[in-house]
């Protein structure tokens, strides 16, 4: 569940010190869990908390997605954790090969077409457009 960890931004560098810890950049995303958080030796966890993070923390580093320990002191709380995008209701197409043969290139997203070079059609254009379009090639 989305709510069980908050995320957080490192903003000072660290490098990896022990075998459990994790080198950090500044910038990096950091998760950590509510139940991880709660379970840090020394500290008697209360609601908020986790806004001050105090001692060491274990997370994953979301742009290496290594997981280890981290001093709390060189991040800064952002928020609960988002969950991943929506998967898209359209495959992706893989482009055509440059100079190869031109293929199907299957379902797109609306105005895709357009993006891609490939031809739109008149169905494809709002009716108020064909009518400006058409006001202009009677000038």
């Amino acid at each position: 569940m989305a709510s069980d960890s908050f995320q957080y931004r490192v903003l000072f560098e660290y490098k990896r010190e022990r075998g459990d810890d994790i080198s950090l950049q500044t910038g990096d995303l950091l998760t950590v869990q509510k139940a991880t958080l709660m379970a840090v030796p020394g500290l008697d966890y209360q609601d908020g908390d986790e806004r001050s993070p105090r001692g060491w923390l274990h997370g994953t580093n979301e742009r290496t997605k290594e997981t280890g320990d981290f001093p709390g002191t060189f991040v800064e709380y952002i928020g609960l954790r988002i969950g991943p995008p929506a998967a898209k209701s359209w495959p992706r197409p893989v482009p055509p090969i440059p100079g190869g043969p031109h293929t199907d290139m299957g379902a797109q997203p609306p105005g895709a077409a357009a993006a891609s070079g490939c031809e739109i059609s008149a169905l494809d254009i709002p009716s108020s457009s064909v009518i400006a379009a058409e006001l202009i090639l009677q000038l």
